[in-house]
């Protein structure tokens, strides 16, 4: 079986007499699924006459017609998923299957699949039958296991085209995926249903799932949710009367007070209480009235049911180990008592409660018997193989643990880390020797962190750093203790984990310590103060590793280059300048090498004002990064990407990287690089006067920020929000941002980002009458900027100039005729638009002219509607009617960011496929995006579109 599941989906279009006799009024289901090629005649006069399809009692269920109806709701509008919540026993499963006969009849394609607590470790098991079911064999070669060799699953291309599957099964014909009992869902598989989830609206494609609880899985808790509470007490009378459980006045009401209006609970120890053998007692538990079922079973019963609840039904694997005719006599007591109903070659329990009745009532000797029964069973199945075999073993067993270990490994190339993160969580705990438990115990830590379990890995990690007596050990926990702090968002305990491991680092393994001094860099730019102890660290180790041979020069350098950059963002620094510039690729078959060296000079070279160098450098780092199919590495160089973008006006392209950043990050579970995707894409939206969608964002990110923790992106949101408040022509709300970057006394909270926005804010200080706030700003940023890079020289230009007066007039030059300005093109228009707004106060119409056309042309070009309409303003006092932008620039600006990126690449001549490719998005996307276009741009062919892209170029 290859580590898949026997319950694979198909068509689900049962009748109404199937689903009464299926379903059962306890609200369980166990019909077999199969293909229907017709229905029944009362289903189709159902249908035809539009109501009732949806009703609960046509299938014995009580109580629960307006949860069905708010399930129907949701399904057809939104985000198309709904999660239905409750505990054991309160009919998700009978909702479930309502639903599914109801979308079956209305001529929904519904594939119902139910997940199983024995399969919680198996990686893919949901999206195996999933894809098995909707004939995705193609997709399917990527997930079922294989040999390690070869490229390991890329998660963000695998999703995408699960997406893409489903959403052309959707054009063809309504589908509706039916997942029951998701809190035994393997993580991948649920991870990249999740994804798909939150990408369905518009489809023709719909998930309804049912999880144990009030909370959903965490992939799941963004869409809405249907709770199912108590029966009341005339419908819990109505449910035993239906079920013809008849009890005693005096009995009735024990049963009603212990099943506190749980429909299975109801109908069980009802069931118990009428039994003659239990004279009327009422069990205390739904699981003890099951237990007691299963008690009063012949021994070899309860026997085959301990092993068939410890395989969940597969009477494949047990008839392996039981013989055909005794398998068949023992299961006869417990099918003829209900307990279990056997099709085709599976035999489900009642309930899952009566599964686990029949697993806890052997003994714990019996229990490991049955697993290793199993293990043998399972020859042709090493996952499940090891995962029986493991639950068979109670003391170290190296063998175990060894076979664990491969499982692991095999696992992590299928791109299934929180599978192969608990297979060597278990393999460290069976490892007979202490370093093979650590060693195992630090690798389940690195796959943890990238399933994003960073709360688990600062645990242990912590552990291993503390009390571990190989330093090489301890040294890599801290590091990855470090890594996971930063994740979570706690940036100071992060630096204070990675400042330890330097200390350790500097005596034992200073050559090896760079690429732990860069992280410690990234962590002080991101919080904003203390560059010097940073300057400290580098020094220290400049001079530790004077003179020692490095295995990566290269590396090495860029790394320097870096994180003398993050020391102080402000310092030209001509020999990180020369390097940015001159040094060459490293050559080699290590691509990922190569990437990182070019995204650290590439970031040097944003942080330098170099953004030509930094769009060269960081382009190609994406691009390594994608031929050596290492998208999860790209997140950081996609956020540098997407700043450089932005500020030289590629609104589009830093859009794009933004999403990208969501889509890597979401895959990987990624909590910063999601923050900094919600970032860009707040800025361009906000930019562009999209001030709902820019809001929106930013409250996303500054839910999950501790305050503090990471001043750069709180900054970045402030100024985001100031553009979104001005965008609204809320002048004094937007000034109420951005002082949040400065103290009253001018110092910045974060001199790189502040300092950047200095003209913005001057300039929206100024407009809010706040004069005298921005002046103490400006006297500290000329101490500080004077000797600057030439996009500080910009920004403190305009921003003196906006105070001087009637002499700001060589100040103003100075901001719009520095050759450098035109690298930044909205600063630049700024600068013209202020100084043009300040000639034509002195009636310098003409002149005034001059500065103010080409701003507004500029912010024509960038959609940035809001600064348009100010240079419009302005024009018009100076005598000249602006008009809106011709009708093909208007139709460019209509276009999304997206589309607009699409239409560019269909225009050079690229495939719906390889645009797909290039972007990570599904060939179907594309086709929307042009589909969209096309009437929007008034063109009717792909050859086209080359002059349209041509006339917008940026």
């Amino acid at each position: 079986m290859n580590g898949t599941r026997r319950n694979a989906g198909c068509w689900f279009e049962t009748t109404c007499a199937d689903a009464w006799s299926n379903s059962g009024v306890a609200g369980t289901w166990f019909g077999e699924q199969r293909r229907r090629t017709e229905w029944h005649p009362y289903a189709r006069t159902m249908l035809s006459s539009g109501t009732g399809i949806w009703a609960g009692e046509l299938d014995g269920l009580v109580g629960r017609d307006p949860t069905l109806a708010g399930v129907q709701e949701l399904l057809d509008t939104g985000s198309r998923t709904a999660v239905v919540l409750g505990i054991p026993g309160s009919g998700k499963t009978a909702v479930l299957t309502v639903a599914a006969r109801a979308a079956g009849v209305a001529g929904t394609r519904v594939v119902f699949l139910t997940c199983h607590a024995s399969e919680r470790d198996l990686p893919y098991g949901l999206l195996v039958d999933l894809l098995t079911s909707l004939g995705g064999e193609s997709i399917l070669e990527r997930v079922v296991p294989h040999a390690t060799d070869g490229l390991p699953c890329d998660p963000l291309r695998l999703r995408l085209d699960v997406l893409e599957h489903l959403e052309h099964l959707g054009d063809e014909h309504p589908l509706l995926l039916v997942l029951d009992d998701v809190q035994w869902c393997d993580d991948t598989s649920l991870s990249v249903l999740g994804f798909v989830a939150h990408r369905l609206t518009g489809s023709r494609v719909s998930i309804l799932a049912a999880a144990r609880g009030e909370v959903p899985p965490a992939v799941l808790t963004s869409h809405p949710q249907v709770g199912l509470g108590p029966l009341g007490e005339s419908e819990a009378r109505a449910l035993l009367r239906m079920a013809g459980v008849e009890l005693s006045a005096m009995t009735l009401p024990s049963v009603l007070d212990r099943a506190a209006g749980n429909p299975l609970a109801l109908l069980e120890l009802g069931r118990a209480a009428v039994d003659h053998s239990l004279h009327g007692v009422v069990p205390s538990s739904v699981e003890g009235a099951f237990g007691e079922q299963i008690a009063r079973c012949p021994a070899g019963t309860r026997r085959t049911l301990l092993l068939l609840a410890a395989c969940d039904g597969d009477l494949g694997a047990l008839a392996r180990v039981v013989d055909a005719d005794r398998l068949l006599e023992d299961l006869e007591p417990a099918e003829t008592a209900g307990l279990i109903r056997v099709t085709n070659r599976t035999a489900g329990f009642r309930h899952p409660l009566a599964r686990a009745a029949a697993y806890s009532s052997g003994t714990s000797a019996e229990r490991l018997r049955a697993h290793a029964l199993l293990a043998e069973a399972y020859d042709d199945d090493p996952a499940r193989q090891v995962w029986h075999r493991a639950e068979a073993t109670v003391g170290p067993d190296e063998s175990v643990a060894r076979a664990l270990a491969q499982a692991g490994d095999l696992a992590e190339h299928r791109s299934a880390p929180s599978e192969a993160a608990r297979l060597l969580r278990r393999s460290a705990e069976l490892s007979p020797t202490r370093a093979a438990r650590e060693e195992r115990l630090l690798r389940s830590a690195v796959l943890s962190s990238s399933a994003g379990d960073f709360a688990w890995v600062v645990e242990v990690a912590g552990r291993l750093r503390d009390r571990s007596e190989d330093p090489a050990i301890a040294i890599q926990a801290g590091q990855l203790a470090a890594y996971a702090l930063a994740q979570t968002g706690q940036t100071r305990a992060a630096r204070t984990a990675v400042e330890d491991v330097l200390a350790e680092l500097i005596e034992a393994q200073p050559v090896a310590a760079w690429s732990t001094l860069t992280t410690l860099a990234v962590l002080v730019y991101r919080n904003g103060e203390d560059s010097g102890s940073l300057a400290r660290w580098l020094e220290r180790f400049e001079r530790a590793t004077d003179g020692l041979p490095t295995p990566s020069p290269e590396l090495d350098a860029a790394a320097r280059a870096w994180t003398r950059m993050a020391v102080d963002p402000l310092l030209p620094a001509p020999e990180v300048l020369m390097l940015v510039r001159e040094a060459p690729v490293p050559q080699g078959d290590h691509l990922v090498f190569a990437a990182v060296h070019e995204m650290m000079l590439g970031a040097a070279a944003w942080l330098l004002d170099a953004p030509d160098h930094g769009l060269a450098r960081l382009g190609r780092s994406v691009d390594l990064m994608r031929r050596a199919n290492a998208p999860g590495a790209m997140t950081q160089t996609l956020s540098a990407l997407g700043l450089v973008q932005f500020a030289v006006g590629d609104y589009d392209a830093a859009d794009e990287s933004g999403r990208l950043m969501l889509d890597l990050a979401e895959a990987r579970n990624l909590g910063t690089a999601a923050n900094d995707g919600l970032d860009m894409r707040a800025k361009v939206a906000g930019i562009r006067g999209d001030a709902e969608r820019a809001r929106e964002l930013c409250e996303r990110i500054l839910q999950e920020l501790g305050v503090g923790e990471y001043v750069a992106l709180e900054a970045n949101v402030r100024v985001t929000l100031s553009w979104a408040r001005l965008a609204e022509q809320d002048v004094q709300g937007a000034w109420d941002e951005l002082r949040l970057l400065f103290d009253h006394d001018g110092v910045p909270t974060h001199v790189h980002v502040a300092y950047r926005e200095l003209g913005h804010c001057v300039s929206t200080a100024v407009r809010a009458g706040a004069r005298s706030e921005a002046e103490p700003i400006v006297a500290r940023a000329a101490e500080r900027l004077t000797d600057a890079g030439p996009r500080y020289r910009l920004q403190l230009a305009r921003a003196r100039a906006l105070l001087a007066g009637e002499d700001a007039e060589p100040l103003h030059l100075a901001a719009v005729t520095d050759p450098a300005a035109t690298q930044w093109p909205f600063e630049l228009a700024n600068a013209r638009l202020e100084y043009g707004g300040w000639l034509r106060r002195r009636r310098r119409q003409t002149h005034a002219r001059a500065q103010l056309l080409p701003a507004l042309a500029t912010f024509e070009r960038l959609g940035t509607r809001a600064w348009a309409d100010l240079a419009r303003s302005e024009l018009r006092a100076a005598g000249i009617a602006a008009t809106e932008p011709p009708a093909g620039v208007s139709a460019w600006i209509e276009l999304t960011g997206q589309e607009r990126q699409v239409v560019r690449l269909a225009a050079s001549g690229m495939t719906n496929r390889e645009i797909a490719a290039a972007l990570y998005l599904s060939p179907r996307t594309v086709s929307t995006h042009l589909y969209h276009a096309f009437p929007k741009l008034g063109v009717s062919s792909r050859a086209q579109l080359r002059d349209v892209a041509e006339a917008h170029s940026e």
